[in-house]
């Protein structure tokens, strides 16, 4: 047995077992899709958008309870592990700071790349078809509340919490900044987008994980990142739905 004094006592088991467990999640959000398709009536490959919201809402609860389970059972907790809520008021200005960081990075490493690789309408370069596809919908307020809190709450407790804190104690700061930033990019690549649309994209939410994990890293507190993630991907949103 472990004694309490020595956790946490998570470890790089943890992170391989973090990349089974989202492919599982994967599988899973792909099922409750299916099925809330089947409920409704609809074709399968219509993607309805009450189906979609369904199965990402799964997807996001399933993706944060591996990294509590991994806190609760080999460590002391997520508000001891990785800081999930402390020093509120600082977060909060630290976070604003981060989002400028983070937007600021990601239209910087968009344009990069396009011109790298000859993408002349980097419009195309975006994971944000879910929200242009369904204007109007009443499920949309379902899929916003996922996109601005679910998917910063979750993606932050698993990247920048146990995966980005883990490969820290392993190899060190720098591999982990890097090696959980393309982590965090590679699964947000979209099935139709052609590869220079791929590299634009992944690129762009690259930039997004290298702050994010950075401003965990420095501050050794999960919670600037979590409003600064908040914040980017409400101004996506509003910048997708309104502008």
């Amino acid at each position: 047995m472990y004694r309490e004094r020595e956790r946490p006592w998570w470890g790089e088991i943890d992170v391989l077992l973090a990349v089974v467990w989202f492919m599982g999640a994967m599988i899973a959000a792909t099922i409750v899709t299916v099925i809330a398709t089947t409920i409704g009536g609809d074709e399968i490959t219509d993607n309805p958008v009450y189906a979609l919201f369904f199965g990402t809402a799964a997807f996001q609860i399933l993706q944060a309870t591996y990294p509590w389970l991994v806190s609760r059972r080999k460590g002391l907790g997520i508000k001891h592990d990785w800081k999930f809520v402390s020093a509120l008021p600082n977060d909060i200005f630290i976070g604003l700071l981060l989002a400028v960081l983070c937007l600021a990075g990601s239209q910087a490493a968009t344009f990069g790349a396009a011109a790298l690789v000859g993408l002349e309408d980097t419009a195309d370069a975006s994971n944000t078809g879910i929200l242009e596809d369904n204007r109007g919908s009443i499920w949309l307020v379902g899929v916003i509340l996922l996109v601005v809190i679910g998917a910063p709450l979750a993606e932050e407790l698993l990247f920048r919490g146990l995966i980005l804190r883990v490969l820290q104690k392993a190899f060190g700061s720098v591999f982990a900044i890097v090696a959980s930033s393309l982590l965090f990019a590679l699964p947000h690549w979209q099935v139709d987008a052609t590869w220079q649309e791929t590299v634009v994209l992944l690129s762009a939410l690259g930039a997004v994980g290298l702050v994010l994990a950075t401003g965990a890293v420095v501050t050794n507190r999960l919670g600037p990142a979590v409003i600064a993630h908040f914040l980017f991907n409400a101004i996506g949103t509003i910048v997708t739905l309104w502008l």
